[in-house]
């Protein structure tokens, strides 16, 4: 007899047991799809939930890319700067994936109002350009944003209760200069924003560029150009994209991960958690799955040791079981991923919304109150395989203990 005759005789014969007893098969099933459905939902939240934070981050201040000279980063001085050069400002306006780009000047500052000093940094930006970058401008809470008037400034709104400071009053800072001469400068609060970060509103000062760059002695050199992208998941290969096109060792491009590695602790921890979850559900599906085979075998041991007996070989015995529990498992995951995908695709386009607690969120740093879910192909396929591989490898005990029972006292069995 060829193998594929006796594939479809094993076959049939599995597809048979499996409903031989239908109670038991159907909550096996039905444990194998909420599991499955659980998996893929949950592996949604988080997908949509971090590209939604992610997104969230970067669009106050970051940007999601930043582009600027080499140690930069790591020191936050304004001693490191460079000059946006032709061949720069083409790349990244030839660059389909940016949607925009600003320039920056940043340096930290004394602020000093009436007797009160607090620490700032003091951010000069186009008032053009950066509203297209980051938003800002849509958190005033108190005046307006800038409009490239000179002596104009908008300030977090807890550096300016800090200060003892509100719209229309004067302050002074004083920094060092990129020539290392003292910059100093006499503005005026035209806007207070809330941005929902802490550590922006309670150090942020942004001023009109070129109003910066006099201050500063900049010479027309920036210290960074923030970038905004079309696609969030798309800034590791726009940043090594324009790693090649740059071509310029002293500038480096920096993507969100590397600004924000405090964003990407969070994530991580919240992916361990998720995992965490996840293997419970995988145990929940593997015992369950366990369960059912093994009590199949139980019920059958005078049928195998009849196979047996007639020479039925140990593996088609193997194969058989395995082909049950692939039945079952198959069923089982095809119909959780429909109900988990179904209700992903719901939550997606009607995210769970918690703008009602955004302020006792904000105490804890968290500026998201939109959570989305977001479903992808390797979503279901890690989901589907993941089940499927721990149905199936749990099925081996049932099967080999099968596979090795001794016909005569099988068939004796009571």
């Amino acid at each position: 007899m060829k193998e594929s005759e006796k594939f479809k005789i094993l076959a049939s014969i599995a597809w048979k047991n499996v409903w031989k007893n239908r109670r038991r098969t159907i909550l096996t099933l039905l444990t194998i799809s909420a599991g499955a459905s659980m998996l893929v939902l949950m592996n949604a939240f988080a997908n949509g939930s971090h590209m939604q934070m992610i997104e969230d981050a970067v669009s106050v201040n970051t940007g999601h890319i930043q582009i600027a000279e080499k140690g930069w980063y790591e020191n936050q001085s304004i001693d490191y700067a460079f000059f946006p050069e032709d061949n720069i400002t083409e790349v990244l306006d030839r660059e389909e994936r940016v949607t925009a780009w600003s320039p920056r000047i940043s340096a930290g500052a004394l602020l000093a109002s009436g007797g009160t000093t607090t620490a700032a940094l003091i951010q000069g930006v186009d008032y053009i350009k950066e509203p297209q970058v980051t938003i800002l401008h849509k958190k005033i809470r108190e005046g307006k944003y800038l409009t490239g008037i000179p002596g104009e400034a908008v300030i977090g709104s807890t550096l300016a209760k800090r200060a003892g400071i509100s719209t229309g009053d004067e302050f002074s800072f004083i920094s060092q200069g990129f020539d290392g001469s003292i910059a100093a400068a006499k503005l005026t609060v035209t806007g207070i924003f809330t941005s929902g970060n802490p550590e922006l509103d309670s150090s942020l000062c942004l001023i009109n560029l070129d109003e910066a760059d006099a201050i500063f002695s900049m010479m027309g050199y920036v210290n960074a150009a923030a970038l905004n992208l079309k696609n969030t998941g798309q800034s590791s290969e726009v940043k090594n994209s324009l790693k090649e096109a740059l071509k310029d060792e002293r500038i480096e491009v920096l993507a969100w991960d590397r600004l924000m590695p405090e964003l990407v602790q969070f994530i991580v921890m919240d992916d361990v958690s998720g995992w965490i979850f996840n293997l419970i559900l995988f145990m929940i599906i593997a015992f369950g799955i366990l369960n059912t085979m093994q009590m199949s075998v139980f019920e059958r041991i005078r049928e195998f040791g009849v196979m047996l007996a007639v020479g039925t070989r140990p593996g088609e015995i193997r194969g058989m079981i395995q082909l049950e529990s692939c039945f079952i498992s198959l069923s089982g995951i095809f119909l959780g991923c429909v109900i988990g995908s179904a209700l992903s695709l719901y939550f997606q386009y009607n995210p769970l919304d918690y703008s009602n607690y955004a302020k006792e969120m904000e105490v804890w740093g968290i500026s998201t109150v939109i959570f989305p879910a977001r479903l992808t192909a390797a979503n279901l396929a890690a989901a589907s395989v993941i089940t499927f591989t721990v149905s199936q490898f749990f099925t081996m005990f049932p099967a080999k203990h099968a596979s090795q029972m001794d016909p005569v006292r099988a068939i004796r069995h009571l």
